[in-house]
């Protein structure tokens, strides 16, 4: 405990100022980074540019900290700004993240399990020494303030002062700045710490907006099934980070599907195709929402049926079983089941667990009773940053790997070896789920695996994913999808798979397709939400 008379004592002005400086120039090295990266030193207008940069970042910094740095909250307030901008800059600087209201989405969706695999020594290093640190010598700082009605006066002019100092530099060198800006809107995500209050903020409104009615559709549905026919079964297999650069379907230079790709003509491979989203919070409500990617309203979806709904309204057998950080909301109204929860040891480990645990309740929800069915599996697939932890020894084929969540200090090879291991976890997967369908003549059965977003490998020095959509790297957006139907589908179901697998090979397709063709796989009619053209395969369909 510092003795009151040993404390450093500083007018609010004064402490602002420096509070100011250290986040402009410390915490924000990442920002920095990009725009030297983006707008290189090369020439004079260019040197100017980036010069008042940071005097530009300081100024605008000491006008917001002058407005929230209030009397009797600014000791609580600031030290929890710091200890959050020394936290948020580490994973901007190593692994290249971008920060805004998606993000903010995943950080309040991690499981503690999730949370667990980010925190090594250097990350707590960081926090401990550029956010905790700096935070008690704040706290330890005894401040003067003036009279209230000067300290007030003083207040507005020194945010007035501030706020026309970054203006007026801004505006001396307008055309670089509006046009950095306007072509590099997502670097603004990079700027601590107003990327995490301006997601905070924005998550804020959407609560405000999160009372609107909520609305169910298609409310006069059925299942049009021929007299006669077989029962379907349809198992959606969702995968978790797996990016369709290292999948060998797709061509990828090692064979990281060998169980998928000897089942031949069997798999329907389709080599082209983009998520909704970069991250899990995103994409796993999108793409079972009635939203195509351009217009996904995360309220909008969350106040109205989903896919799963629509098809549970239609007589199907619903059912979900969990393997991930959760259905997101998706499986609100079906019937589901978090087996991770289960624990069994020859799985789990540290609170997660391998997908084969997945099958372990596989069978019940096959033979759970005789109606048509469909299956959701939410997999944890190939997510990091503990790749390591996602397959066995007997998938480990490519070496040496990173066994660690420090990824960024592992040689990329060995990076690149870990993950497509992961791939090779997920091929058994998939193959194992067909082995418990492919013997039962007495199904129209289907296994239909899409991933839910990609994954960035150090690339650029980008890792994990979750950039922002409009500049996410093709490695979090390109995805892998395969499907599979069995004999008696392939007899019976009305689809020409020759067709369908040249409609895969030569067409761009994305999650916005995931909804209405389901709803096709499922015979479902009286539809307001199907949309024809967005159903894979009805323009493979045959009469029956």
């Amino acid at each position: 405990m510092i003795k009151p008379n040993l404390r450093p004592k500083l007018g609010p002005s004064a402490l602002i100022a420096f509070l100011s400086l250290y986040s402009s120039l410390v915490l924000n090295y990442a920002f920095f980074a990009k725009v030297v990266e983006l707008r290189p030193f090369n020439d004079t207008g260019a040197d100017i540019f980036l010069y008042t940069m940071p005097v530009v970042l300081f100024f605008l910094s000491n006008f917001v900290f002058h407005v929230i740095a209030l009397p009797f909250v600014h000791k609580v307030l600031i030290p929890l700004i710091l200890v959050i901008s020394a936290a948020v800059s580490y994973q901007e600087i190593f692994f290249n993240i971008y920060f805004n209201k998606s993000m903010l989405n995943n950080v309040l969706q991690t499981t503690a399990a999730e949370s667990a695999r980010l925190i090594t020594p250097g990350y707590v290093l960081w926090i401990v020494c550029l956010g905790v640190l700096p935070a008690l010598a704040y706290i330890a700082v005894k401040v003067k303030y003036r009279v209230w009605y000067k300290e007030l006066l003083t207040r507005l002019v020194l945010a007035a002062v501030s706020f026309l100092c970054a203006l007026g530099i801004a505006m001396l060198q307008y055309q670089d700045y509006a046009s950095f800006f306007r072509n590099n809107k997502s670097v603004t995500h990079l700027i601590v710490p107003s990327n995490f209050i301006g997601a905070g903020v924005s998550k804020y409104k959407d609560w405000k907006r999160s009372n609107i009615p909520y609305t169910q559709l298609d409310m006069a549905v059925v299942q049009n099934r021929p007299a006669g026919s077989l029962r379907r079964f349809v198992v959606l297999v969702v995968g978790e980070t797996t990016r369709a650069a290292n999948w060998g379907l797709n061509g990828y230079i090692r064979q990281t599907t060998p169980l998928l790709a000897a089942r031949g003509d069997e798999i329907v491979n389709f080599p082209q195709v983009r998520s909704c989203g970069t991250s899990t919070a995103h994409s796993l409500p999108c793409m079972f929402s009635t939203f195509d990617r351009t217009d996904y309203d995360e309220i909008k979806a969350e106040h109205q049926d989903n896919l799963l709904d629509i098809v549970q309204r239609a007589g199907v057998e619903v059912t979900w079983l969990e393997n991930d950080s959760g259905c997101k909301g998706v499986c609100g109204k079906v019937p589901n089941t978090d087996v991770t929860s289960l624990n069994l040891p020859e799985y789990c480990r540290n609170g997660e667990c391998l997908d084969n645990i997945l099958l372990t309740k596989f069978d019940e929800a096959l033979n759970k009773n005789d109606k048509d069915a469909v299956l959701i599996l939410h997999t944890i697939g190939s997510h990091g940053p503990t790749y390591y932890e996602r397959y066995t020894e007997a998938e480990r084929k490519f070496t040496p790997t990173c066994d660690t969540n420090e990824i960024d200090k592992c040689a990329r090879a060995t990076l690149v070896n870990t993950y497509d291991n992961t791939v090779l976890y997920v091929d058994q997967f998939i193959d194992k789920v067909i082995r418990k369908l492919e013997n039962r003549d007495d199904l129209e059965s289907s296994v239909y695996y899409v991933s839910d977003h990609g994954e960035s490998l150090g690339e650029n020095g980008m890792y994990l994913h979750a950039a922002p959509y409009a500049i996410a790297p093709s490695g979090q957006t390109h995805i892998p999808m395969v499907m599979w139907f069995s004999k008696a589908f392939r007899q019976h179901g009305g689809i020409d798979f020759q067709c369908l697998k040249q409609k895969a090979a030569e067409n761009e397709y994305s999650h916005d397709h995931y909804f209405s063709t389901v709803l096709g796989l499922m015979d479902i009619s009286n539809s307001q939400t199907y949309r024809k053209e967005m159903d894979i395969l009805a323009a493979c369909r045959r009469p029956r």
